[in-house]
């Protein structure tokens, strides 16, 4: 394997924030409306949380800010994606069909979340559940603390690398019909195959940056890069997406391909 294609995940972070300037009205429309309604949550819980002396209230606004984040978090994700999707195949996505297009694809990437969290959990208890046992039934000492710290890297690694298909499903489940729950899963492995090296990278070095970048940036710039990196492995499958079933583009004014050739071959020096 070449050194390169550990380092090809920079040429999609790279493709990722070529999709700002051509739908950037929209992408700083959905960072300022991600943002400001988490910031106002934020403020009222808080003050809310000082002011409150009863433990139950508290307990039900903690509950009501988790399901708004959580709510508000999904329909960015949606968004984002749906935005970086139409930015990348040079479309221009209106604010109309953009909320539309959400309103008919939200149940998708719940039904998808709800089946990568109980994969992941169940990955997490039959991690876990033993290595508890484990350190129970045995005294702690130099070993076994070595041991367990050794398989905790190991998890951590295999949980990086099998999170690919899980963040790709998402993007499988807005971007194309018919795919939701365990088929976006399915679908999400057959597309990456062979080329989750590079998605592994790309959850490496964003879970490096993940305390160093504010959350909704983030958020919105790992989605914009498993977007690309979907569409990326469309292409090496040799499969193409014209458009995307039922959302409704206008065409971007194309780059030059001798530019963009350009471009991807000074990142690549």
């Amino acid at each position: 394997m070449k050194l390169s294609e550990f380092f090809r995940f920079l040429i999609i972070l790279y493709e990722s924030i070529k999709l700002l300037p051509k739908n950037w009205k929209l992408m700083a429309s959905i960072a300022i409306l991600s943002h400001i309604p988490t910031s106002i949550l934020f403020l009222l819980f808080s003050s809310s949380f000082q002011s409150s002396q009863h433990l139950l209230l508290v307990y039900v606004l903690e509950i009501a800010f988790l399901l708004l984040f959580i709510t508000i978090s999904h329909l960015s994700t949606i968004a984002t994606i749906l935005a970086s999707a139409a930015s990348y195949s040079d479309k221009n996505l209106s604010f109309e069909n953009m909320f539309s297009s959400i309103k008919g694809t939200w149940k998708r990437p719940l039904l998808t979340s709800f089946q990568v969290s109980r994969s992941s959990s169940t990955r997490y208890l039959s991690f876990f559940v033993p290595l508890a046992i484990l350190l129970v039934i045995t005294s702690p000492n130099p070993i076994t603390i070595s041991i367990a710290f050794l398989v905790g890297i190991m998890f951590i690694v295999l949980q990086l690398y099998s999170s690919v298909v899980w963040a790709l499903s998402y993007v499988v489940s807005i971007v194309e019909e018919g795919f939701q729950g365990r088929e976006a899963v399915e679908k999400a492995a057959e597309v990456v195959e062979g080329q989750r090296l590079h998605g592994f990278m790309l959850n490496l070095f964003f879970n490096l940056l993940l305390s160093a970048i504010f959350v909704v940036c983030w958020m919105m710039l790992v989605f914009m890069a498993y977007t690309v990196f979907y569409f990326q492995c469309k292409k090496q499958r040799g499969e193409e997406i014209d458009t995307l079933g039922y959302l409704q583009y206008t065409k971007l004014p194309t780059i030059a391909l001798s530019r963009l050739g350009n471009d991807i071959h000074s990142v690549q020096l």
